[in-house]
């Protein structure tokens, strides 16, 4: 992609960022999440030479979880999260480093198109694919810091498949973090630009009615 981004195209990854967080809070804290959510976030991982930023994550409405608590999160302070503030905050500085690391991130990028065409080859169910993915997580990202320290219930937290799926969303985040700063994003533009980030997550909404 090379390109002038938008408004609309750094929402939707914000989107991206913010639905990682609040399906990581999710799993963490219940066990269970929306599983369209899930799909769609870990599926972008796969869209390694895409054309938009849109073809990435699809249709807006897969980002549907994320762009609702990223306006939650932006507009309305007294139902704000601070877990899910602090997810996609470190999202964030993981997705800059990477941006930073060229040479992590195509390391990252050559293994992911590497167990993509692995994918394509033999039908890997959804739980081997999930612990395939946690397993490029803990090689690429997980020593990186900061490093995402998720709270929840020891019960989910300690489930292989749970914390499979929270590794993959995390992965996912932070890739989209890292498309943020590829597309022209900045720290920054939350606050001087927040209005019409905002602004932007809500038209993309009202496109699902």
């Amino acid at each position: 992609m090379s390109r002038k981004y938008t408004d609309r195209d750094h929402a939707l990854i914000l989107g991206g960022v913010f639905q990682a967080a609040r399906i990581t809070f999710e799993l963490a804290r219940y066990g269970r999440t929306d599983d369209h959510a899930m799909e769609a976030s870990v599926g972008s991982l796969f869209q390694t030479s895409p054309e938009s930023v849109q073809a990435v994550f699809g249709k807006p409405q897969n980002l549907t979880l994320g762009l609702q608590h990223f306006i939650t999160q932006l507009e309305m302070p007294s139902d704000r999260n601070p877990e899910l503030t602090r997810y996609s905050v470190q999202l964030l500085q993981l997705g800059q480093k990477l941006f930073v690391d060229r040479q992590k991130a195509a390391s990252l990028g050559s293994d992911l198109e590497d167990f993509q065409s692995r994918i394509s080859a033999f039908e890997f169910k959804k739980h081997t694919q999930y612990s395939q993915l946690a397993k490029i997580y803990q090689d690429h990202i997980s020593g990186m810091s900061p490093r995402i320290m998720v709270q929840g219930e020891p019960l989910h937290l300690e489930n292989p498949d749970t914390a499979a799926r929270i590794r993959c969303v995390l992965l996912a985040g932070t890739r989209a973090a890292h498309l943020w700063y590829q597309c022209g994003g900045k720290r920054w533009h939350l606050l001087t630009r927040q209005r019409r980030l905002l602004a932007a997550a809500h038209h993309l909404l009202e496109e699902e009615t």
